[in-house]
Formats: C-alpha cells, structure tokens, sequence
C-alpha cells in the first residue's frame, strides 16, 4: 500500500472578500467560503473514499488528509483528482477565489514508528513548506483594462457580465436553472420528491443588484454569486442543516441559551449596511484576531512527540492534531459568542450585534459599533485564553504535559474608522496592528514574562491609508511618550512588570472611572497638548499644567492624584507622565460608561 498527506488551502481570501465595500456582498463571499469548505470539500473527498478516519481537520479554509491506495500510480491519481475537483468546485462556486494543493508521500500507519526522519510531523512540516512555493507563485489573472471590456460596477476588476435589465437571459445564459415561469432561481438540486430546494426571487435578486449597483446595473458572475449566497446565509436548508457560517452557529448558540435562561430571550438579526453599525459621527469599529505564535507550539508539539519513546507516538501526535484543530475552531466560536451574549443580552439594539466577516479557526474578523468594538475584542481573547488552556489540559497526559508551557493566546488589531473606509483598507490596518500586539506578546516571552494575547487600536479618520507606524513615530518619543499601546489582555500585576506592559483591562476601567465622574474631555486635550509642545520647557510646563488643576473640581484633581498616579506637587519632569495620554483620549468618545470596581 502507498500513503500520501495531502493539504488544501484557500488563498487570497482578502481579495475574494474585500472586492468591494457592499456589505451584502462580502457577506455573500464569506458565506460561499464557509459552504465550499464546510459543505463541499468533505462531499468530495467521501465520493473518493476519504473515510473520516483519514481526515486531520476540514475547516477555516484547510484541510489536511490522508490517501492510501495499492500503488504509487494509483495514489497519485486519486490525489491529482481530489484536488483538481476541489480547484474545479472553487472555480465554479466562488470565481476568483484560489486553492492551492500538495502532497507528500508518508510511512504513516497506526500503531506503528516510521523510518527515522521520514516520521508523520516531518511529513507536516514539508507540507507546509510546499503550500507556501505554491502559494509565492501567484494565479494567472484576465487583463480586462481594455476600452471595449465593461468592468463590474461593484469589484472594478471583473468582467461585467450580468445586466439586472436582462437577468432573466444572463442568467441561462450563465447555466441557472430556473422554475417553470421564470420567476425564481433555483439554487439546490431535488434529490427526491421530499426534499425542499433553495430557491431565490428573480425579482428580489434584479432589485438587489439595482440598489447595489446603482450606476450601471451591471456586475460579474462572481459578484452575482456573492449576492445569491448573502441570501442563502440565514434560510438556505444547507445552511441551517449543516450550519454554514458564523451566523447560523451563533443562532443555534442564541437558541440554546434561551432554553437554558427562561428569562433571556436574546436575538441576533442580519444587518443590510456598513453603515447600520456606526455612531453619530459616522465612525465604524473594525476588529482583526488571530492565534498567536502556532508555528512555535507546533514545533514544540512535535519536539515533545518525537522525544516520546513508543510506537503509537505518530498516531497520538495525529489524534492530539485531530482533537487541537477542531477544538480550536470550536473555542473561537464559543468564545465569540458568549462575549456577545455577555454584551447583548440586556439590550434590545440589535444592530449593534455585529458583521462577521471571518470567523474559524484562529480568525475573526469582524465589524462592530465603535463604542463596543474594543470591549468585544478583549473580551473575546481572554475568554478564548481561559478556555484554550482549560482544555488542553484535559487532553495532556504524563508524557505531553510540557505543551501546556506553550500557551495558545489570541492578539488582535481594533480600527475606529470613517465608514466609507474602503474595506480592504480596514483589513490592511487591522492586520498591522494585530502585527504589532504580536511583536509585544513576543517581546513580553523573551523577557521571560507570562504569556498572553496583546491588542492594539487605532482611531483614524477619512484617511484610512494612513502609515500608522510613522503617525505615531511622529507623535511619541521615548523622551516625551503619550501612547502605551499595545496593551496587554490578561498579563499578571506585580509592580515590576506594571512598568514594563499594561493590561488594557486597567487602562478600559480608567476610562470606565472618568465617565462616571463626567471627567471633562476638553482638559485631556489640554494634558495632551501640553505634553506634545515643543517649544515649552519643563518649568513652564508645570506651570501650565497647575493653571488647568485651578480650574477643575476636587473631584477631578483627586482622580489624577490617585488614579493617574500623578503628584502635581513634585513633578520633577512633565514629560515622564501621562505617558498614556494618547491612549485615553483617542478612545474616550468610543468608551461606553460601566459600572466596574476601581
């Protein structure tokens, strides 16, 4: 018998979902990412007899399996063909959305030890070694920056090939099959006589594609997919049997914690807009998390693995694989949506709920009323910090306690942002910020402190393609500092390390204690202007800085002296305080007042 792994991989996920700004699209987009992968993948690899036995994970766009046939010839065409039909599937379903595969033979079987060098995890780590040439190669694209070409009203990089004039033409024409009297497209498939199909007003899909597309009416086939899909997400038979998507996971997680509290009756409905999630200054709340360092805990992983003196130690690492990924996915949902019960339960404002544009695996990524967006995020990582670490400890035993050193945390980037940021840019800024809470997270281990998620934000205005790296460089120095950032999620209080990382828990209560005593917000532009001038020496600083104590209450000058940790009376340098001045003020507007313990 010969015996191949092979991995799938969905790439240029940014581009497949960030297209365009309509919600309703990148809804559509994610929903039809979630379905090929949830739905269509195990469907194919069953027809190819890909038993369950076989399979690592499915899910967050991967999957990892084994193949097993009499010859080599036999196994590498079975693997050529899962792929392709994968590839085939993805083209068909969600144009423009890419798959990479490969595969490599193993020595793997149960019970038993590979060849020295050729065990299961080195089979991994080449794996993963040949996604990433596969993915640098880059996918052909169609030059359609001609005079004659029509682009998509919605993508601008996309044949326009769909008129909501002619839909019911274009849509044969793109093979749909329709009903009898053309007024609905049929989605699914009848198996038999009893089952249902998903279908879709023509109607209500020409007045969608009108109110998105307003200027031309005309968009691409893949647009037009997207736009099917959005409206598959919450009805769809698939959908809600399968549980495609964050929604539908969330809704049955909503249902089942009304059974449980028969005084709550929480709701989550979809939202049609970006918009419906801003404030009264049009601003949005953008959140990016994702796992930390996983490279290095399954390097540890494998370390401990192969150290492990036994023949079952390849099918234990195989089944701790097994059990991590799905537990992962699992933990990431779990943990979101009892954040956002947590949050919601008490309000009727259902708007405010949220957009979940990624969320599987280690990933989320979402869009949030700006006054929320932060309290979610830190919510949501120490909840999945908590849990990862609970059940992982459930599955160590004598021989692979050491992983638990290896703590799975989570880092995220949070964007306050105009609404009409471009999406993509919103990503972009996101995925930055996240970048640096990871540089802090492994700065913090270096320095052989306890390992947690950090988070970093940013508020920015119209310009959403602001270098933030070089904003803040602009603004703060290690001389006069005004930002902390980024914070850290759930790092231990000892006065040592105080000094050199914040928990942004402490810097949210602050903030939490300033509402509730109506601290001015006008005086924290005064603080913060004070510190950032140039052109005035310490002295005259300190000056300054006691005209403003003059004019504030007892209450307000109290606040500072105790909880800021300021004595007016001995500064001996204005600039060594309020090193989190920044912080606090570009956040106070988008902080929700809270009743908490100081």
């Amino acid at each position: 018998m010969v015996k191949f792994i092979v991995a799938i991989e969905t790439v240029k996920i940014k581009e497949f979902l960030f297209s365009t700004n309509k919600l309703r699209v990148i809804r559509g987009a994610s929903y039809l990412l979630d379905y090929l992968n949830q739905v269509e993948v195990p469907k194919i690899l069953e027809e190819n007899d890909i038993t369950e036995d076989n399979i690592i994970y499915i899910g967050a766009g991967n999957a990892k399996f084994f193949v097993e046939r009499d010859t080599v010839e036999e196994a590498k065409a079975a693997v050529d063909k899962i792929i392709a039909e994968v590839k085939e599937k993805y083209e068909k379903e969600a144009p423009g959305a890419k798959v990479v595969g490969v595969y490599v033979p193993t020595e793997y079987e149960k019970g038993k030890r590979s060849s020295e060098g050729k065990e299961v995890w080195y089979n991994l780590d080449k794996l993963g070694e040949l996604t990433v040439i596969e993915k640098s190669k880059g996918f052909s694209t169609l030059n359609i920056d001609l005079p004659y070409i029509e682009k998509c009203e919605l993508s601008g990089n996309e044949v326009a090939e769909v008129d909501c004039k002619n839909l019911v033409k274009d849509l044969r024409n793109l093979g749909y099959i329709l009903n009898e009297d053309e007024s609905e497209v049929i989605i699914s498939e009848k198996k038999s006589l009893n089952d249902q199909v998903d279908k879709i007003s023509i109607e209500s899909l020409q007045y969608q594609i009108k109110k998105l597309a307003k200027t031309t009416g005309r968009i691409s086939e893949a647009t037009l997919k997207k736009i099917i899909a959005s409206n598959l997400l919450k009805n769809s038979k698939i959908a809600i049997e399968k549980k495609v998507g964050f929604y539908q996971y969330i809704k049955n997680y909503i249902n089942t914690y009304n059974k449980n509290d028969k005084n709550q009756k929480v709701a989550i409905e979809l939202r049609t807009n970006i918009d419906d999630f801003e404030n009264e200054d049009s601003f949005i709340g953008f959140m990016y998390s994702d796992g930390d360092a996983l490279g290095d805990f399954f390097k540890n992983l494998k370390n401990i693995f192969k150290n492990l003196e036994i023949d079952n130690a390849e099918e234990s690492y195989i089944k701790f694989l097994k059990y991590f990924s799905k537990n992962l996915d699992e933990t990431t949902k779990q943990s979101l949506s009892e954040t956002l019960i947590d949050i919601f339960k008490n309000t009727k404002d259902e708007k405010r709920w949220g957009e979940f544009l990624i969320v599987g695996g280690d990933d989320v990524c979402a869009v949030f009323d700006p006054t929320l967006a932060l309290d979610i995020s830190y919510n949501f990582q120490k909840k999945f910090e908590e849990k990862m670490l609970k059940n992982m400890e459930k599955i160590v035993t004598e021989n692979t306690k050491k992983i638990l050193n290896s703590k799975v945390t989570s880092s995220s980037g949070v964007i306050i942002a105009k609404t009409k940021t471009p999406m993509f840019q919103l990503f972009e800024q996101g995925l930055n910020l996240q970048k640096n809470a990871k540089e802090k997270r492994k700065e913090t281990i270096i320095s052989n402190l306890n390992a947690t998620g950090f988070i970093d934000f940013q508020v920015i205005g119209s310009e959403g393609c602001v270098n933030i790296k070089s904003f803040r460089e602009s603004i703060s120095s290690d001389s006069n500092k005004i930002m902390e950032r980024p914070y850290s999620i759930n790092f231990s209080t000892s006065n040592e390390e105080k000094k050199k990382v914040k928990n942004l828990d402490d810097l949210l209560k602050l903030i939490y204690k300033m509402k509730k005593i109506n601290f001015p917000s006008n005086k924290l532009r005064y603080i913060y202007d004070l510190k950032r001038d140039s052109n005035l020496g310490d002295t005259k600083k300190k000056m300054s800085f006691i005209n403003i104590l003059s004019k504030m209450s007892d209450e307000h000058i109290k606040f500072i002296v105790n909880d800021l940790e300021l004595d007016y009376k001995e500064l001996n340098t204005f600039d060594n305080n309020f090193n989190n001045i920044f912080d606090i003020l570009e956040i106070y507007d988008f902080i929700e007042e809270k009743e908490v313990k100081i």
